[in-house]
């Protein structure tokens, strides 16, 4: 996740940020840049969701399998399964159990993941989504929706210089 996306300046996009000389084509061109902006961010996001998603429950496939199915086969209530040390190992590994991994830099795409997975395999294997497995710490949430501010701030960069992808396909 460490790939930049490259923003302009468009101070000219609010009244609070836009030097003396604005004028209405400014605010609009620097409008309509922001507008295609937060769509790259967008679709930022959904690629590294895509990504995520590739690598959901990497714990339980390849190399790993075979200690996954040990414990899976062997029916342990709940309680015990949790102990075991591939299920420690798992939690531990993968980010999308935030309610059994405290990370300091869980982001909302953890979330995102970890809502897909327990309404997945409620729906598929139970038939129906346990409440237990979606309740969330609201100071987790809170966490979360700043380490992911944190995290695009790192991947955008500012630069007076940029040509946007569809000034590129004009050229």
């Amino acid at each position: 996740m460490t790939d930049k996306i490259i923003i302009k300046n468009t101070s000219y996009a609010d009244s609070r940020t836009a030097p003396e000389d604005m004028t209405k084509e400014k605010l609009y061109e620097a409008t309509e840049t922001h507008i295609e902006e937060v769509g790259r961010i967008m679709d930022w996001f959904g690629e590294q969701l895509h990504e995520i998603g590739l690598k959901h429950d990497f714990t339980k496939m390849g190399a790993n399998f075979e200690e996954y199915s040990e414990v899976a086969l062997a029916h342990l209530p709940e309680g015990e399964f949790e102990q075991t040390n591939w299920c420690q190992r798992h939690y531990f590994e993968e980010r999308h159990h935030v309610n059994d991994q405290a990370w300091p830099d869980v982001n909302l795409l953890d979330i995102l993941e970890h809502i897909a997975d327990v309404v997945d395999a409620g729906k598929g294997r139970a038939g129906h989504v346990a409440s237990k497995y979606c309740d969330i710490n609201p100071l987790l949430l809170y966490r979360a929706y700043w380490n992911t501010i944190r995290l695009l701030d790192d991947v955008l960069e500012v630069d007076d210089d940029a040509v946007t992808p569809e000034e590129e396909t004009e050229e």
